[in-house]
């Protein structure tokens, strides 16, 4: 019998490793996009590769026009990401976590010209991705970003310190909720069983992430959870927040982290949505949460979003009131439960 499940050392395609190295090799300065609005997965994975091309003796710089959220302080050289390309003097670009430049939203709409010429590697494991890069590596069948830079790292023979394996377990913990997710596969927990080796311990990173929140933060979710609404006998959530909702408990948009996922977990729930608007007052984000026989990423993708089948989101540009309508109505359509159907407050 063999000493692993999986092989994973050769789990991508040799041919786009390949292609993806011969990139790397002669580039010295190197950008690693996180997308707009980061996760854990999107910071963990940029600056767990860059900790790696570090090690290469590159010059590794992860950028995210937004800051990463508070609960991600703890990662060691958390204080290298930057929020601009600074003078574009970079020889190659990692575009991570997203197949669609769009998703970097102001950083590509800053340096398109940039961006759409230079050497890029996309990697990226939502199965919505159309692929952005010169080479793109892109599994939906991972479980997160980070779980595929340690694949890459592993077949391109890269080294692995420390530090790069505390972000990138802080990726696939994130997106896997803890390995609690259907996405939590025998490579993954085998991927994350490597990182252990290198030194990365679950315990903090959790700490972090779920136990640890403060007081404005469990008051928002109350908050939500007093908006919820409900329809279709209960298996049908949404509830919303708005810059006004920040004002009045004091929060940050950061806080609301996995509020889909809290509505979700609501016994008799299979589909929660959450909406906010803290920005512009005509547009708004959705995060939407599906058990099956729903795919959250497909209802996403008619709104010009994407994701997973049980984790997914999009931008709507449109107010928050127009948002929830179009959005519900969809919703019960998709669910069988006509307009006609009284949604309860509770």
């Amino acid at each position: 019998m063999s000493d692993t499940l999986c092989d994973l050392s050769n789990q991508i395609n040799p041919r786009l490793v390949q292609a993806a190295m011969d990139l790397v090799r002669p580039a010295q300065r190197i950008a690693l996009l996180a997308h707009e609005h980061p996760d854990g997965d999107c910071i963990g994975s940029a600056l767990g590769l860059a900790h790696i091309l570090q090690q290469m003796g590159k010059t590794a710089v992860p950028i995210c026009v937004d800051p990463p959220p508070k609960t991600l302080a703890f990662l060691p050289g958390i204080g290298m990401f930057q929020r601009t390309l600074d003078g574009e003097d970079y020889d190659l670009v990692f575009a991570l976590d997203a197949g669609e430049f769009s998703r970097f939203g102001p950083i590509y709409e800053r340096y398109k010209a940039f961006l759409d010429s230079v050497n890029t590697i996309n990697i990226d494991h939502h199965i919505s991705s159309a692929g952005c890069g010169t080479v793109n590596i892109i599994d939906p069948t991972a479980a997160a970003t980070s779980e595929l830079i340690v694949l890459f790292q592993q077949q391109a023979g890269l080294p692995l310190n420390k530090e790069a394996a505390v972000c990138l377990l802080t990726g696939i913990i994130t997106d896997t909720s803890s390995f609690q997710f259907t996405n939590t596969t025998p490579r993954c927990l085998e991927v994350a069983a490597l990182l252990l080796q290198a030194g990365a311990v679950p315990e903090p990173i959790v700490q972090h992430m779920y136990r640890t929140h403060p007081l404005a933060q469990v008051r928002f979710q109350a908050k939500v959870i007093d908006n919820a609404r409900v329809a279709c006998d209960g298996r049908l959530m949404w509830s919303y927040a708005t810059a006004a909702t920040l004002a009045e408990l004091g929060a940050t948009p950061e806080m609301d982290d996995n509020f889909a996922g809290m509505l979700r977990d609501i016994e008799g729930v299979q589909v929660a949505a959450f909406f906010k608007s803290y920005e512009e007052p005509g547009i708004t984000r959705l995060s939407l949460r599906a058990a099956a026989p729903y795919n959250a990423a497909e209802i996403c993708q008619r709104f010009g979003g994407g994701g997973h089948a049980r984790a997914a989101g999009a931008t709507l540009h449109m107010p928050i009131e127009a948002a929830m309508q179009e959005v519900v109505s969809l919703l019960k359509e998709i669910m069988g439960c006509p307009e006609t159907t009284h949604d309860n407050d509770k």
